[in-house]
């Protein structure tokens, strides 16, 4: 870790340790990587007797209601609360905290962003962003070292649901040594390492399974079948009775098919708008693509939001072939 490294988390150490009352707060339509990394902090934070609330913008995935503390992340903060530090995990911008920012950031005595984004926008007080962690997960491995606190099969578990998810079951380019390095720790601590992988990573619900058909066979493929796009409607939802989080694995699936360099999945939102999830298999910065339209996110996963108008659409798809 680079001398540099090591003061942001001494300074993240050093708040924590001086708070009573601590606020964590992740982004809008949690992943395992959100959900995972605040909930292994939350149990360091117990450990270390804080005060702790859990918030989410978005309601949670429920492939992930096994997680301890689980039942504990609000999507509204109720009563009005103040707080001495709030945390940001996960998020690239302050947008991405929804009402939370102004409801609970902004009203907190200090903040504090936990990131890996490569593309994103700084937010807070203290910044701990470590782009080439594979996941959030990493950092809060370390951090709870840094805090003193024994990494146990409690906290284990929602670690490694974050390194699993957001590396996509340790298959994509953002793995390195250290992460395996990682795993081997948290499995040694007594974990049902096939329970938490089947549960967070392997298992789909009839609806994810019946939308992935759909989106696969509207597939529009254009540059030679470099590019992917499909898109998913309200209407498509509610006839398949599935959930938003349905959605989410959609992307990834169809990043798997042989000669895709970049997948557009377009998903109908409230307010008129597109959220698009972008997709490459390294060639194409996806990330710095999502970052011209307002989004952000990682060099092969990143995402954004757009107007529901075709002008819109057609200009992001226009931008993505003008670089394969």
């Amino acid at each position: 870790m680079a001398m540099r490294d090591i003061m942001d988390y001494k300074r993240v150490a050093l708040a924590i340790n001086k708070a009573k009352k601590i606020a964590l707060c992740i982004h809008m339509f949690p992943d395992g990587d959100a959900i995972g990394s605040m909930l292994a902090l939350a149990l360091a934070l117990k450990a270390l007797k804080k005060k702790f609330y859990l918030f989410s913008p978005s309601e949670l995935p429920h492939r992930y209601n096994f997680l301890p503390l689980y039942g504990q992340i609000k999507t509204d903060i109720g009563p009005n609360i103040n707080f001495d530090l709030a945390i940001a995990i996960d998020c690239a911008s302050h947008t991405q905290l929804g009402e939370f920012h102004d409801k609970v950031f902004k009203k907190s005595e200090k903040t504090i962003e936990i990131d890996h984004h490569a593309f994103r926008e700084a937010f807070a007080d203290i910044s701990l962003v470590d782009d080439d962690a594979a996941a959030v997960g990493e950092i809060i491995y370390h951090l709870c070292e840094l805090l003193g606190v024994k990494i146990g099969k409690a906290i284990a578990v929602p670690l490694l649901v974050s390194l699993i998810v957001e590396t996509g079951s340790f298959r994509l380019p953002t793995v390195h040594a250290k992460t395996f390095l990682i795993c081997s720790k948290l499995i040694s601590c007594g974990v049902d390492y096939y329970k938490i992988v089947e549960n967070s990573y392997w298992s789909r619900t009839r609806a994810e399974a019946m939308l992935l058909g759909l989106c696969f066979s509207r597939l529009k493929f254009l540059k030679g079948e470099k590019v992917a796009v499909t898109t998913i409607t309200f209407k498509d939802l509610k006839r398949l009775g599935a959930r938003q989080e349905d959605v989410d694995p959609v992307a990834d699936q169809i990043r798997t098919l042989k000669n895709v360099q970049v997948v557009l999945l377009f998903r109908e939102m409230h307010g008129a708008k597109w959220r698009v999830s972008l997709r490459s298999k390294g060639s194409i910065n996806v990330g710095k693509i999502a970052e011209e339209f307002g989004g952000g996110g990682h060099p092969d996963v990143a995402g954004c939001y757009l107007p529901k108008r075709e002008k819109e659409k057609s200009r992001l798809i226009g931008r993505v072939l003008s670089l394969v």
